[in-house]
């Protein structure tokens, strides 16, 4: 702890007190009071003399007599450092215990982080510090940086044929920074509903409930979301691979969503999470590129390249753009400029198409591994979801607890979520979503393996019944390639 670290101490002396005495006080209380804590070297007692207006041997003293009582530790030519004792009472919750990782982490939100060009990042980092120099290290746009919208914008239109002019572009820290903001915008503008697919990612609805507004749950078919009934000021969907049932909004049904949008005069929050993942099939085109004036396309590179990234954008409909820039600039200024002059470069380079390339090929192996498998050891149980994405969803009979199978999952090692855990009202038939983001192939087999030996006690009731249901072939398997 250096000199100027300890300006905050002052030496207040009581009736009698010496000033020693005040100062030995003084030292005490801010070491049980945990102000100063165990570790903290305290400044000489030259300098801290200096700072407090007394003679240095007030400071020796007082130093002496609180190394005398254990409160400090002393070593010759160092300042002396707090000893570990015990401190005031305070009321601390018990430390929760440390979990175990998971032995297979089939979790349906993670990517696989050791994919990150880890090499190419850097020297693309160093080339644009080195190119723009301290100019860095500034305050900058809360838009963003324009060459990083630019960029952004030529990509969105050729991968994803969204409409974009540069200036229409935010750049955010992620989709959890967007989602939150754009609810921020609809808060001041009047808003008091929106609208979110049943089932749905939970965290985006806490967010809107965080803002004060109401979710409104649209269930969802094997169309997408279904619109009618819709009655919100506005609706937070994701068309092109719905999480988490993996479907994908219905060309009937984006006409309808994007006519109700014009009719009422209501904004579309597109979630375009995972649609560079796309396997099986040509990706469907953004629903911004139909309705530009209506639809605000989020985009990150959270599931691409890496969650800690944060980054992420808003393509915003242009008579909303300044609002929303006007809220990141309340909220945090502007994202972190080398961030975003990386990915520029990145995209800039042709390195970020390449990368995805890479992690699309390695994800959709993953991806056929783990049906084969499910196909082997559960192959009375539907899979649906499969053509995009890092996850599927295998779905489990009526009057089956899927919240029972996640936990009996979770207590044998395997990470797997329940699809009643996303729902809001209750509906019929649940279901198990597994990713294949974070699990290597090789483990793919025995984590399948072990799974099936977990959800079969929970199916045998219904085998058990007054008619029974016979067990079907391997060649009769019911594996759904619905997207």
């Amino acid at each position: 702890m250096a000199s100027d670290e300890a300006r905050w101490l002052s030496l207040e002396r009581r009736a009698g007190e010496t000033l020693r005495s005040a100062l030995e006080r003084t030292l005490r209380e801010a070491i049980v009071g945990r102000a100063l804590r165990a570790g903290v070297r305290l400044p000489a007692s030259r300098a801290l003399a200096q700072h407090l207006g007394v003679s240095r041997r007030v400071v020796s003293d007082a130093y002496g007599q609180l190394q005398a009582q254990g409160f400090l530790l002393t070593r010759e030519r160092e300042a002396p450092v707090v000893a570990a004792v015990q401190g005031r009472d305070l009321v601390r919750p018990e430390p929760s215990p440390q979990v175990p990782p998971p032995r297979y982490n089939l979790s349906p939100t993670r990517p696989e982080i050791s994919l990150f060009p880890l090499k190419r990042w850097i020297a693309a980092a160093q080339h644009v510090t080195r190119r723009d120099g301290w100019a860095t290290l500034d305050y900058r746009e809360a838009r963003g940086e324009r060459v990083l919208r630019e960029v952004l914008a030529d990509h969105l239109g050729r991968t994803r044929g969204v409409i974009a002019d540069p200036a229409d572009i935010v750049i955010v820290q992620g989709t959890a920074q967007g989602v939150d903001l754009l609810m921020r915008v609809l808060r001041r503008r009047g808003a008091s509903r929106v609208a979110v697919e049943d089932p749905s990612q939970t965290t985006a609805r806490e967010r809107i409930q965080a803002n004060s507004l109401a979710v409104i749950p649209q269930p969802v078919d094997d169309e997408g979301m279904v619109v009618d009934g819709l009655d919100a000021d506005a609706v937070l969907v994701t068309p092109a691979h719905q999480f988490p049932t993996g479907y994908v909004l219905s060309g009937e049904r984006r006409r309808r969503l994007v006519a109700w949008a014009c009719a009422n005069h209501c904004l579309i929050i597109e979630d375009d999470y995972d649609a560079e993942f796309r396997y099986d099939r040509e990706p469907v085109r953004a629903l911004q590129g139909v309705a530009p004036e209506h639809v605000v396309q989020i985009g990150t590179v959270s599931k691409t390249l890496a969650p800690a990234l944060r980054l992420g954008w808003l393509v915003v409909p242009a008579h909303l753009v300044d609002e929303v820039e006007g809220t990141k600039r309340l909220l945090d200024h502007f994202s972190p400029t080398l961030d975003q002059l990386t990915l520029a470069e990145f995209l800039s380079r042709g390195d970020y198409d390449r990368h995805v390339r890479r992690a699309r090929s390695m994800y959709r192996g993953r991806r056929d591994r783990l049906i084969a498998a499910l196909s082997r050891h559960l192959p009375e149980l539907k899979v649906e979801g499969v053509a995009a994405g890092l996850h599927l969803v295998v779905r489990i009979p009526a009057g089956v607890d899927d919240s029972a199978i996640a936990r009996d999952a979770k207590s044998a090692g395997i990470n797997v979520a329940a699809l009643t855990a996303f729902r809001i009202k209750p509906a019929a038939g649940g279901g198990l979503v597994i990713g294949y983001g974070r699990v290597q192939e090789l483990a793919i087999e025995p984590a399948v393996r072990e799974l099936a030996g977990v959800t079969r006690p929970h199916l045998r009731p219904r085998r058990s019944a007054s008619i029974p249901m016979p067990m079907p072939s391997l060649a009769a398997t019911s594996v759904s390639h619905r997207t």
